[in-house]
């Protein structure tokens, strides 16, 4: 019964370096004294943290890996974060990521575009997309690609993508531009931006 408890033998972590152990933690410095004010009431140091008061009470555990061998457990809690990004974070991440990659996407469009707002080039214009498209007929440009269009159809509802899509960052303010110089390739309102495979007659 001695033998199974063992009685006198030290454990690894109990055991000093000089006995063959070492603890598996180091043991922190004690906290200073306490300081108090010249009239004796205990001293105040100011949280530099806010601590918001906003409704939201969630909170976030996880676990983290700390070196190798060992994981902390970390929590994130509502009260730390402003009203905004507490909203935020109230809703899952499946939730809140797509529409924050989305939202991103359309936020640097719009940048990387704001400098064209208003501005209407001459070869988007209906007349000058209309001759563009005849052009393409009288020289049979990219017979292949009709062919493969009128193909796909053949075979049933085939949405095709080319023939409906915008395809240049102008097109939210000129589906009614004009260009008088080209009476003769007058649209009401502006075709698909290249030769359809069913357009084999004069444009104009």
């Amino acid at each position: 019964q001695a033998r199974c408890t063992h009685v006198g033998a030290r454990g690894v972590a109990t055991s000093v370096v000089r006995l063959g152990g070492s603890p598996p933690a180091l043991h922190m410095p004690p906290p200073p004294p306490p300081e108090f004010e010249p009239d004796g009431t205990p001293k105040k140091y100011p949280l530099h943290q806010p601590v918001w008061d906003h409704g939201y009470e969630w909170e976030h555990w996880t676990l983290l890996p700390a070196g190798i061998f060992h994981t902390v457990y970390y929590g994130d809690f509502a009260q730390d974060y402003p009203p905004y990004w507490a909203w935020l974070q109230s809703y899952p991440v499946w939730v809140v990521s797509p529409i924050m990659i989305m939202l991103a996407l359309i936020g640097m469009v719009i940048f990387q575009n704001a400098g064209s707002i208003g501005i209407r080039p001459k070869r988007y214009t209906i007349e000058w997309m209309q001759a563009n498209r005849e052009r393409e007929r009288q020289e049979n440009t990219n017979p292949v690609t009709r062919y493969l269009d009128r193909r796909r159809t053949e075979r049933g509802g085939t949405w095709i993508a080319q023939y409906s899509l915008p395809w240049h960052p102008y097109w939210v303010w000129m589906h009614d531009t004009h260009d008088p110089d080209y009476p003769e390739f007058y649209l009401p309102k502006p075709e698909s931006a290249h030769l359809h495979y069913e357009d084999y007659k004069r444009m104009d």
